[in-house]
This record gives structure tokens, sequence and C-alpha cells, in this order.
């Protein structure tokens, strides 16, 4: 145990329900993920009265689906939207600066977002209850009134992200990892304030709002992907616009400047990363970004049902690959296929490694994908093979056994264990990270990184200074190993109970 010592685990946060929840539920979710990354305070602890937020939904194919649930699976879920509008409400007050802002692009630059006769504006976006294809006070609504404002007690303003000029934007080259600079023109309201140095178009806190989506161009849509929406469908000051795809197209041979687009991407993050997001797992779009068969800005088959499937569940995080990452296993694909993740770890982006990924709800995400694949038929979960080449990984549950030594007092109040890790057959998922925890803490943790050169993690020690804990003496505490594989099962050692005193 020599090495990254003091690196420190990135935790993504992670609740589900095993049937479709309710709206209460679903706020209740949001609270749980929510406290799993930012503690106790929530939002609190990193939004303050007076901020400026602004909320990045996906909005794309709003008026795309079946008869009856237009945009499931395809938009943020509203519910999801308007909870966390109010929650970040409550915090930054009405008093000025403070404002809040719900922000994609429509593909049209007229500045009312809300537009009745545009079947992608707010005004269409909606969790469809009623089955009538129409916006009625029955569904959850983004703008059920078209007056450019969030439904519910939030008041936030809605925008429209390409009514937003060349004049209103900045465009920055940027160094993007084995490429050539890229131009990326964003929005200038997306600076911090200290880069506006005394305009008021400025985001203190930046939160995205993606959802679960294969998609057809580069394998997983999630917070990454979630930028693109900021760049303008048209080019200017150097950037060449959403249309193009810098390049990007399919032919019968294949994908071509993939990597192109995937750079751009990239690039965009680098300039400025989310605060903090905020996944929609409700649903999850197995052949995205919309329905299998149309094109993002012109749809020639409105109706034609999204393939997508109830995944009942949502995931928080600040690390963008990380729980990137983690959305593309709970998708039933091998991170290992979706180029995006790889080239925004090489550009410090995040992390993508999973034993360095810390999935706070422990078995329950395991659990949960095991669950989806319980429910569904093969060709409903995971999602589709090959949808913009992202490769499904072969749901395999890990064996592993452990046998860990009865703690051992080394001195004072230095205890010690050793254990071993064995299988019943040749383990199909790599062990990833083996954690130690003590009275449901966890104290210590070894991954092949923090291994000495030559070792394994199936053969490890621990030694553990109790003083430092503050874990109660005087009572038994109970001691136990918990081990991680990289599609992030969880496996519960036993516990042996040890007087501390």
């Amino acid at each position: 145990m020599v090495n990254n010592l003091e690196k420190q685990l990135v935790p993504v946060g992670f609740a589900s329900q095993p049937k479709e929840p309710t709206d209460q539920e679903v706020y209740a979710m949001i609270d749980s993920v929510m406290n799993q990354i930012l503690g106790p305070q929530g939002l609190a602890a990193m939004i303050k009265p007076g901020d400026k937020v602004i909320l990045k939904v996906n909005l794309v194919g709003a008026s795309v689906g079946a008869h009856g649930e237009k945009g499931r699976g395809v938009i943020t879920d509203p519910r999801i939207v308007r909870y966390v509008a109010e929650k970040v409400r409550e915090i930054i007050g009405f008093a000025e600066p403070a404002d809040l802002m719900v922000l994609d692009a429509t593909h049209y630059t007229d500045p009312n977002p809300s537009l009745k006769s545009s079947p992608s504006s707010f005004y269409w976006a909606r969790l469809e209850r009623n089955g009538d294809n129409a916006v009625d006070n029955g569904d959850v609504c983004y703008d059920s009134d078209g007056d450019g404002i969030l439904d519910g007690t939030s008041r936030a303003r809605i925008v429209n992200a390409d009514s937003i000029d060349s004049a209103r934007r900045q465009a920055y080259p940027v160094k993007v990892a084995d490429s050539d600079d890229v131009i990326v023109c964003l929005p200038k309201l997306l600076r911090t304030r200290e880069e506006a140095g005394g305009s008021d178009e400025y985001c203190d806190v930046l939160i995205g709002l993606p959802l679960l989506k294969s998609h057809g161009l580069v394998g997983i849509t999630g917070a990454l992907k979630l930028h693109y929406g900021l760049r303008h469908f048209l080019g200017m000051q150097g950037d060449t616009g959403r249309y193009g795809h810098n390049g990007l197209y399919i032919d019968a041979s294949g994908y071509h400047h993939k990597q192109d687009l995937i750079n751009y991407l990239c690039a965009q993050q680098l300039v400025r990363k989310y605060d903090l997001v905020i996944m929609d797992c409700l649903a999850g779009n197995r052949k995205g970004p919309t329905n299998p068969y149309g094109e993002i800005s012109n749809n020639p088959y409105p109706d034609e049902a999204v393939d997508y499937v109830l995944t009942h569940a949502i995931m928080a995080g600040r690390d963008p690959v990380a729980i990137d990452t983690v959305e593309t296993v709970l998708a039933g694909y091998d991170p290992g296929s979706i180029p995006l993740l790889e080239t925004a770890v090489r550009n410090g982006l995040g992390t993508g490694d999973p034993q360095w990924i810390d999935l706070q709800a422990l078995t329950e995400f395991g659990e949960h994908r095991q669950t989806l694949y319980n429910s569904y038929t093969r060709d409903q979960y995971p999602f589709q093979d090959g949808w913009g080449e992202a490769r499904i990984r072969e749901n395999f549950v890990s064996n592993f056994n452990v046998q860990f030594t009865p703690p051992h007092l080394e001195h004072d109040e230095v205890y010690s264990i050793e254990y071993e890790i064995g299988s019943q057959s040749k383990p199909k998922l790599q062990l990833v990270r083996v954690e130690l925890w003590v009275f449901n803490q966890r104290l210590d943790f070894l991954n092949q990184d923090r291994m000495e050169p030559g070792s394994t993690l199936e053969h490890g020690r621990f030694e553990v200074d109790l003083a430092k804990t503050g874990l109660p003496k005087g009572t038994y505490l109970p001691w136990r190993l918990i081990l991680w594989d990289e599609s992030f099962n969880c496996t519960f050692s036993s516990e042996i109970d040890v007087l501390f005193s």
C-alpha cells in the first residue's frame, strides 16, 4: 500500500424504487441522492442566498414518441426539473442578484422558449398523464401556459439557448489532448462571476439534469453530452455549430470523424463543467437520443414509439465522467466501449476507473440492475447492443468469497487484519476494490493503484488506529470487508465482533 494514499474516492449517489415511483417517491429519491453527495444540508452546501443558478436540461424531442407518451425517455422528467428548481429557489430567494434559469436549445432562434407553434419548444415538454397528446391540467409540464416561466413555485426563467446570438456568446480556443485546438462558442451567461468582470451575465452554480439514454453517435448521452445543447445550431465565431456534428457521419462503412465530435464535447466541459449533476434514470432510452429512426432537428416520424424501458432510479454526482461511467453500466454497456469516457479521462475531466468510483448505495445498485435483467426480456434490457458502437457487457454475478483473520491488537489502539479472497470459479468480472468497515464506517480501502508492485487485491492487510476514528470504547464493534467489482456489484463478508476497550 504505497501509492495514491492521499487520493480520494469519487462519490456517485444512487436511489431506486422496485416499481414505477409516485411523485412523492421521485422527490424522496432526489433528496436521497443529493444528501449522499452533498451531505445533510443538500443543495445549501453549494448554493447561497443571492446566487445565480442555471439548470441545464435535456429537451431534445419534446414532441417525439407514441401517442399519449410524448417525450418519455427523451426529455428530462419535468417532476425532477421543477422539484430541483423549487429547492434552489428556497435557498437563493427572489431578491437581486438572485436568478434561476432553465436552459436548453429548441432548434429555433425566437427568444420565446415556449412557442406553441413549435413542437420542439418548452410548451410541449411534459409528462403525459391523460394520453390525449394535448397539454392540459392532468399533465406535469414545463410551461403549460407558455409564459416562459417554469410551472410550479420556483418562477424560474426558461431560456432558449438557440436564441442567444453571437454578441452574447464568447469563443474559446481549447486545447484537447491529442488534438488541435477546438473552438467552442458558449453563452456568456455560463461564465463565473469572476470571469464576467462586472457584467451581470454569469452563473454561480451550474446544475446538469440529463437522463439515461443511449446515443446513436457517441454510444451514451449523460453529463458529458448534455453540454451539446449549449452549442448554437448555426456556426458562429469559428464554431461550426450543432448541425454539422464536427463532420461526424455514418454510412455503410461505419462511423467517420467521431473523435472530432468527442473532442468538441470534451472541450465544452474544459471551459465550464457542471457543479452538480442529477441524472433522471426513471426511464432509459435504448436507442436514443430520440426515437430510433428520427433525426434530432428534423424528425419525420414524430409518432414513432421511443424504444425505452422504465428503470425507476435517480443518480447524482459532481464528477461528470464518474456518473456517466455508472450510467453506462446501468444501461448494460461496457464503459470500455465508449470512447467519450476515455477521452474525457485523458483530458482531466473526471474519473472513469471503477476502482476509484464510490457508489454510495452499496448493494442497491447491483440488486436494482439485476431486477431490471429479471423484469425485461433480452430485447428490452440491456440497451441495444452496438447502438452508437456501445457494446453490451454480459450480466455476470460476482462469486467472491472472503476470509479474514480476527482483528489483532498491534499496540495502543492500532489493530490489523489480513484477508484472502477466492471464488468458486474463475471470476468473469474483475475485483477492483476491498474496503474495511467497522461499526458501519469505512475506515480504509485497497485498490490496485494502492497495492505494492507485483501484488494483487486477492491478498491484503489493513492496519487502522481506532483512536483516530471516534468509535465508542467498551463496545463490541462489528468488522467486515466489502468487495467491489468492475460492474459496481457489491459483496459483503461476514462480520466479526471485537470488543474495543
